[in-house]
């Protein structure tokens, strides 16, 4: 097949929706398939492109320049994320692939919890470039006949979907993500505890729970941090979160900071700002907390999965429906106080946390890449033959 891949990170070195599609290339070229890349954004000048792939630079091109060099690639296939992709505007996608959410980002509302807040963020939904937004969206999942396949992260996803876009339901597909078991594995994090929690200051029987995430509203950083000082009282010992993630910008930053110093945290939270290596986060940590109000998916908890770590989650989070409450990770309401401090003082018994991770892994080594790839793979020869571009 000749196969496009809508990417914004070429190359990418962070785990994450982008490094996926980028190795989703990478093996479809090795099995002999003619890959394209296409990115709208600027890439750095030296992209080491794999072996049967091609990246296309399509950053400086007018619309209509881009769908004229998207036509002359004469493509079978062309992936495409439908949510941030208005430079696609009026070029044919036969295969969607909805990575963060619908209606551009609706399932995002219910991180505001002050009714007055989500009042005004529901208001700006309704300014004009917003609502243009969403036209373009839907018309990625509509504005097509055939209908496109549609790659739905998690079950969860599929149901915000159907209920978005008139789509049939035939066309939506769950495709749960995968992880590089080379890469996370309960093996590679245990090698690298001792130095990992060392180099952070973290005793041998520090309770080190984790925050790994760039969107601290939307990853549930402030409940955390607010419900924080109550988990003191669960009697497990000495608590420390480490929060890795350099947030959307200064002003999460400088939220994160002020929370810290008004509930007195500073020596039982680290900030630590984003890292090239999240290995290195998971080595250092007991477990992680992804108390997050939306995840289409949520590759950290499958990667910390794979590492042998539990997981707490909520059930907003596509990853959750690969974890069975109380044997291969928790479950929790992202606002609950009480479920977190019971889900912290479970995860306080070494017992407790160590059958946990044993289950995560179990879990993970069942969603490896290359039985996802294949999957994917299988997906784009049925578009190939009933959406055919």
């Amino acid at each position: 097949m000749r196969i496009g891949i809508d990417i914004r990170d070429a190359a990418p070195a962070h785990p994450g929706q982008q490094r996926y599609l980028w190795r989703l290339g990478s093996w479809l070229a090795s099995a002999g398939h003619d890959v394209h890349f296409l990115s709208v954004r600027p890439q750095p000048d030296a992209v080491p492109t794999p072996d049967g792939a091609t990246l296309h630079r399509l950053d400086r091109l007018s619309r209509a320049e881009l769908r004229e060099r998207v036509a002359r690639l004469g493509l079978g296939v062309l992936l495409l994320n439908p949510e941030r992709s208005r430079r696609y505007r009026g070029v044919r996608a036969n295969l969607l692939r909805s990575a963060y959410g619908t209606e551009h980002y609706a399932q995002k509302l219910r991180s505001f919890p002050n009714p007055i807040e989500q009042a005004v963020r529901r208001g700006l939904r309704a300014t004009p470039w917003v609502l243009a937004e969403r036209r373009w969206e839907r018309a990625f999942y509509e504005a097509r006949t055939p209908p496109p396949q549609v790659i739905a992260q998690s079950a969860y996803m599929k149901t915000q979907i159907l209920g978005s876009y008139r789509v049939p339901a035939e066309h939506v597909h769950v495709i749960h993500n995968a992880v590089d078991l080379e890469e996370f594995s309960t093996a590679g994090r245990l090698a690298r505890r001792a130095e990992a929690r060392a180099r952070r200051g973290l005793a041998p029987d520090t309770l080190c729970l984790l925050f790994l995430g760039h969107n601290f509203r939307l990853k549930g950083l402030w409940q955390l941090l607010r419900f924080l000082p109550d988990l003191a009282l669960t009697g497990s010992g000495r608590i420390h979160l480490l929060v890795v993630g350099r947030g959307t910008g200064e002003g999460q930053r400088r939220k994160a900071r002020g929370l810290v110093a008004r509930y007195g945290l500073q020596d039982r939270v680290t900030l630590e700002g984003g890292v090239a290596d999240p290995l290195d986060a998971l080595a250092a940590a007991d477990a992680l907390l992804h108390l997050t109000w939306h995840d289409s998916f949520g590759f950290v908890a499958l990667e910390a999965m794979a590492c042998g770590l539990p997981v707490v989650t909520t059930r907003y989070a596509g990853a959750a429906e690969l974890i069975r409450h109380g044997t291969s990770g928790l479950l929790v309401e992202p606002g609950d106080r009480d479920e977190i401090r019971e889900a912290v003082r479970a995860l306080a018994d070494p017992h407790a946390r160590a059958a946990l991770g044993e289950g995560a892994n179990e879990v993970a080594r069942a969603h490896d890449e290359a039985q996802n790839f294949r999957k994917v793979e299988a997906l784009m020869e049925r578009a190939v033959e009933r959406s055919p571009m």
